[in-house]
């Protein structure tokens, strides 16, 4: 059944489906599901109504239509679809992400000033730099978990470690040593990006988001604005300008 006043937004990453419904410009209501909890995202569906619907998918091509068959959206995103912004200084607009126009969509939209950059921590950490409304490009290195991951799997005997509150910057143990090198080493190579794009780029409005956000947010500069909602609601921004 349609609801003529909801609309929905799937953000379909690699390790997570995020669904939201906007009513009125504003999130109203919103959920997560695992990337292979496919029954709890049908069942989630079934049971709220919307108008129109917008899907981006990072996701294999076969997910992603088992989602498309769940959601029957009126727009999946791709690199075609007709977006208020520019990507024309990409060289490779083909293999651009839809999460990463999500994000330069809405930093462009919500920043005070001309230039913007997005910090996307999850299962990679994303840079994405928009200058009057014309994407730039940006950059992608490893994520939290993706770095313990390989240091467990490339080596003989180093643990399987998760992000921990407390992380020492000299480790005393094999465990604190890795805790140091993840997660201090991750927190200085973002802090130090950053400085770089502001030498270049003033003034610049710093956006971070992602999954991973809020475990480093409190160590990143004062000047970065945290929006956990930024892909979302650069897909309502996409969404609403296809009307």
């Amino acid at each position: 059944m349609k609801n003529e006043r909801i609309r929905l937004v799937v953000d379909a990453g690699n390790t997570q489906v995020k669904l939201v419904y906007f009513q009125n410009d504003e999130i109203f209501h919103q959920s997560r599901f695992d990337a292979v909890d496919l029954d709890g995202i049908e069942k989630y569906i079934s049971k709220n109504h919307y108008s129109k619907a917008l899907l981006s998918s990072v996701q294999s091509d076969q997910a992603t239509e088992l989602l498309m068959d769940m959601i029957d959206p009126d727009i999946l995103l791709t690199q075609q679809t007709q977006i208020p912004i520019s990507l024309e200084e990409y060289e490779t607009i083909e293999t651009l992400g839809t999460d990463r126009i999500a994000n330069v969509v809405a930093a462009s939209s919500m920043s005070e000033t001309e230039q913007a950059l997005v910090i996307d921590i999850g299962t990679c950490i994303k840079y994405d730099l928009v200058v009057k409304g014309r994407y730039q490009g940006g950059g992608i290195a490893p994520g939290m978990n993706m770095r313990f991951k390989a240091l467990h799997e490339y080596t003989g005997q180093l643990p399987l470690l998760d992000f921990e509150e407390e992380t020492p910057l000299i480790g005393k143990s094999t465990k604190g040593s890795m805790l140091s090198g993840v997660i201090n080493g991750m927190i200085a190579e973002i802090n130090g990006i950053v400085e770089h794009y502001t030498q270049q780029f003033q003034p610049l409005t710093i956006f971070l988001t992602g999954g991973d956000a809020k475990r480093f947010d409190k160590a990143l500069k004062n000047s970065i604005f945290a929006e956990e909602n930024l892909t979302v609601t650069g897909l309502y921004l996409i969404l609403k300008h296809n009307d």
